[in-house]
């Protein structure tokens, strides 16, 4: 197994080049084709003060600007492939009159990993061009996620992987088995939060450090979580104290309490991340 189709969302010039080097790293190590996709948005019809008339000059300078948006994306992506060892296309697509992410989630079905930014709080561009956690929630494609800041090449030697018995954390770990294979080692941390019946879950990290291991990776487990701690935190603490290039976890979204657990794992995560996180749901 091995991703064979890997697609870069570009979303974000000044954080393209961090994505697409991520792209770039494992489109060389697994041999696989490169996709750069950058959507424009839809033009928002932004209303004078006089009801039912347009501004449009606020209309025409974000037009123009999404025109000069994508050449610059377009440009940037072929300067970091250009002279490597890989196959690489560039796509560029409009929202037209539905999203961003629905556009990028069209595309990203056919691809085997999905690789996008993390989120910026503080971006100056659109909040609806920032989808890192839609296109892990409802893209079916384990997504790769990079930090604005910290690591964003040289990753996979030594990977967290954070593991609860559920649907989600399971998809994570077998969708990043390419990751797992590769590196020099895995550590599986037992995430045990308190089930909904008020029980803690007695299902051991050694039975996935097992099944994992018939796959040729070598990985160790460690200790659990337990119940009623800050679970991101907690598995972030775990990546610093291992010194961890790359953390695996399910991502999680729902309303009953074990996934509200993990709900805020997942969140706390992706605020505070500073190295690669692979998630799927």
């Amino acid at each position: 197994m091995a991703y064979k189709t890997v697609l870069v969302h570009c979303n974000d010039l000044s954080r393209v080049e961090r994505v697409v080097a991520s792209g770039v790293q494992l489109a060389e190590q697994f041999q696989a084709h490169l996709i750069g996709l950058s959507v424009s948005p839809p033009i928002l019809i932004v209303p004078t003060g006089t009801p039912g008339v347009p501004d449009t000059v606020v209309i025409d300078e974000r037009r123009q600007a999404y025109r000069k948006h994508n050449p610059e994306m377009k440009a940037a992506f072929e300067s970091a492939v250009r002279g490597r060892s890989l196959v690489a296309e560039w796509r560029e697509a409009d929202a037209g009159g539905s999203t961003v992410v629905d556009v990028v989630l069209k595309h990203a079905r056919a691809v085997d990993l999905i690789v996008a930014p993390q989120a910026d709080t503080q971006w100056s561009g659109s909040p609806h061009l920032d989808v890192a956690d839609r296109l892990a929630m409802e893209s079916g494609r384990p997504v790769l996620i990079v930090p604005n800041e910290g690591l964003s090449t040289g990753f996979g030697e030594k990977v967290l992987v954070a593991w609860n018995a559920e649907r989600e954390a399971a998809r994570a770990i077998f969708d990043a088995l390419p990751f797992l294979q590769r590196a020099k080692k895995v550590q599986v941390v037992w995430v045990n939060p308190q089930s909904e019946n008020g029980m803690a879950d007695a299902v051991p990290a050694a039975d996935i450090c097992d099944a994992l291991a018939r796959h040729a990776v070598k990985c160790e487990a460690t200790e659990a979580i337990r119940p009623r701690t800050n679970v991101g935190r907690t598995l972030l603490e775990h990546v610093a104290e291992i010194g961890a290039d790359m953390l695996v976890m399910g991502c999680y979204g729902h309303s009953r309490l074990r996934e509200f657990v993990f709900g805020g794992a997942t969140r706390h995560v992706l605020n505070h991340m500073s190295i690669p996180v692979l998630m799927s749901h």
